[in-house]
């Protein structure tokens, strides 16, 4: 079994409601335990492989994420993510933190210019009172043609002209951003 797959059929799935662009959203129940819940991404291939992505580094970097997978065996989806949904979750607000919620704030925000990300930032607390980022489905400047292209493609060796749009939205990097984030982060980061 693939750790970082689920199947479709273990789960029960319903329309999830959210405000913002990463279109048509399900939430998954597991059918053997109604408290393990997914929120479903697949309206767009490239929103599939940003979260997916964008998860794993952050925790390989220590910054807490939910649990993320890939979804197989949604009927028309073919290329899906799972997040795990945290219920009850409580938005974060800045000025009325801790110091420590701060510091991970800020580790989010200097992630969040090395990958480039160009969405929404939802930052939020769990029950544990663990800080964690929503909505990264624009990180890596992975565009809807470049994963298109990869997917034609499938397990066969990528062209050169494909490894090439993959690479240049790696590659694109936002000087502007680090320098003006530099800027943003050096009153408060004195103080902590």
């Amino acid at each position: 079994m693939n750790p970082y797959e689920l199947k479709a059929e273990d789960f029960t799935f319903v329309s999830y409601k959210h405000e913002g662009d990463s279109g048509a959203m399900l939430l998954a129940t597991a059918k053997s335990d109604p408290s393990i819940q997914y929120i479903i991404k697949s309206e767009y291939p490239e929103i599939a492989c940003n979260e997916f992505m964008y998860h794993h580094v952050a925790a390989a970097v220590g910054l807490y994420t939910q649990d993320v997978r890939i979804v197989s065996g949604i009927a028309d989806k073919n290329h899906a993510v799972a997040i795990r949904y945290v219920p009850n979750a409580q938005k974060f607000i800045y000025d009325t933190s801790d110091e420590v919620s701060k510091q991970t704030y800020f580790k989010f925000k200097t992630l969040y210019a090395i990958l480039n990300e160009d969405d929404s930032e939802e930052f939020y607390y769990d029950i544990q009172s663990r800080l964690f980022k929503l909505d990264n489905a624009a990180s890596f400047n992975m565009s809807e043609l470049a994963i298109r292209h990869a997917i034609n493609y499938g397990n066969n060796e990528l062209p050169e002209f494909v490894w090439k749009v993959l690479k240049s939205g790696i590659n694109l990097v936002q000087y502007e951003k680090y320098a003006l984030l530099l800027e943003i982060f050096n009153k408060p980061l004195r103080k902590l």
